[in-house]
Formats: structure tokens, sequence, C-alpha cells
């Protein structure tokens, strides 16, 4: 919390990947914490018995919104299918914005109209939302047909599928207003651009200017995951936008690798041979990706 207030803003925390969130000891009085100034949003499964706690305890005014993984043949295989639906309609009672959300995993597309039907008798809409990954030897979500796209739910063909994830060459917020932490608590700018902007336990230094994505393809595309939190920094933002290309990003990696090879070698260069040391440190803040 300390370093969220060093940094005088106010933030909107996504729980999201690693695990269910309810799994974790302290996840309410974390929550309770940090909605004294700052906002949530989560992913979560729906099945623990702790969301009654949650629903009671957490003001929904400070909740964005919670996504519900509706896993549905798995639900039905453990026999969850009504805890998930009871704690669903208990969050949405208490005022919270609830989203029923499943994989469109191709061999579920038979199952489309049941699924949807199932909800819909409960009140609840059930979204899909794009599959990435192999199946059958075709990739996803390129490989959608036109069909199969209008059936999920995502438009009248796989164009509106892939457009907000075709990145290359568009301005994007990632690290200049919001970033991706890790288990260790390492912020950076995005998932896939491995950029560190500090850590959660000491310091988060936010970058000045936005960037160009150098990404052919994005799996969570930051300016169209928060439209408002996008068209903010777009306003604010007075500094020119900064190109990435395909030779930052090989920059990055080979930096992670030398990094992870030194380890305590690094130390040990450090203590005996502070010039090499200091070579390989002046050479890559040369060629590192300013903030």
């Amino acid at each position: 919390m300390a370093t969220l207030e060093k940094t005088s803003k106010v933030f909107l925390i996504h729980f999201s990947g690693g695990g269910e969130p309810f799994l974790a000891p302290n996840l309410i009085e974390a929550c309770i914490e940090i909605t004294k100034r700052h906002y949530i949003s989560f992913t979560t499964n729906l099945t623990s018995s702790r969301v009654r706690e949650f629903a009671e305890e957490i003001n929904p005014r400070r909740v964005v919104r919670i996504v519900a993984s509706a896993h549905v043949e798995e639900l039905e295989r453990c026999r969850l299918l009504d805890v998930y639906i009871h704690n669903f309609l208990l969050l949405q009672e208490k005022g919270f914005e609830v989203r029923a959300r499943e994989v469109a995993y191709p061999p579920l597309l038979k199952e489309v109209e049941r699924y949807k039907h199932l909800f819909r008798k409960r009140g609840i809409e059930l979204e899909f939302k794009p599959f990435f990954g192999e199946y059958e030897g075709r990739v996803y979500p390129f490989s959608y047909t036109d069909r199969e796209s209008k059936i999920f739910g995502f438009g009248d063909n796989n164009k509106s599928v892939l457009k907000k994830h075709l990145q290359y060459k568009r301005i994007c917020n990632a690290g200049y207003n919001l970033g991706v932490a890790d288990g260790e608590g390492n912020v950076r700018v995005c998932s896939l651009i491995d950029i560190k902007i500090g850590n959660i336990y000491n310091n988060i230094k936010f970058r000045k200017n936005l960037i160009i994505c150098p990404l052919k393809f994005c799996h969570c595309p930051f300016n169209e995951q928060d439209p408002p939190l996008f068209q903010k920094a777009l306003r604010e933002c007075k500094v020119k936008p900064q190109k990435l290309t395909g030779y930052h990003l090989y920059l990055l990696q080979i930096y992670k690798k030398i990094d992870r090879a030194l380890g305590l070698f690094g130390i040990f260069l450090q203590c005996n041979y502070p010039e090499a040391y200091l070579n390989y440190r002046n050479f890559r803040n040369k060629y590192q990706i300013m903030s």
C-alpha cells in the first residue's frame, strides 16, 4: 500500500492470472484496505465459499467489474454449476458488476446455444471470449470462420475477433498509466514487452511517454481494455510516443538472458571487477529503451 501511496495516484488493480484469487488467504482483507482509496476488479471461477464474505465486506462501488470464468463443462462435471450461478446472482444482488464469460474453445461450438439457454433461464447472459492457442493444427483466433464468429457472438466475421488484437504501429498506454505485476511484485510495461518500471514492494515509476506497439499480434491490448484510461493518457501526455521495434524486443531478450546468466557471477563481478561490470551496465543503459 505504501508504494501505491507514494505515486499519489488512484489505481485500478485487476487480479488476473496466476491462479484463483479467492485461494489467496488474505484476499478479502487486502481488498478492504485497497478499496479505501483505490479500485479493484478480478477474474474468478466464482466457486469459492468465500464469495459471500466478499459480497458482504467489500463496497461494490469500488469494484469496477468481476469477470466470472464459466468453464461450463468442468462446472457440470464437478457439480458446481449451481454454486457458480448462486454466487453470481448473490454478487449481482449486492450491486456488483459481474460478467459470465466462457472461452470459445472450438469443440464447444455445438454447445453454445445450450449454454446460453442454461444461463439465460437463470437471468444471466453468457459471453464468449476468443480462444488463443492451437486446436487440430489450426491457430486461433485467426482460424475462426465467419460462421463460428457469428455463433460465438463476436460479430459477423472473423475480422471482428482480430481487430482489437492487431496492434502493430498503434499507440498504446502500456507503461504510461498502467502495467503488469508478476508474482514477485515486479511491474512491467505489459506481459509481452519486458521493460521493468518498478516493484510493488518499493517503487513504481511510470514512463513519461506512450509507445507505438511493435507487436504484430497482442493478446491483451491495454488501449482496448480500458478506453477511458487510454483517452486520458492521450490527453495528458505531451511527449511524442516512442516507437518500439523488433530490435528493441530482441535487445530486451538478450539483456534478460545475460542478467539470468550473470546471477551470482554478477555480484562477483561487482565486488572484484567493478569496472567490467560498470561497462556492461553502461552499455545496457545506452541501448536500453528510454522511459
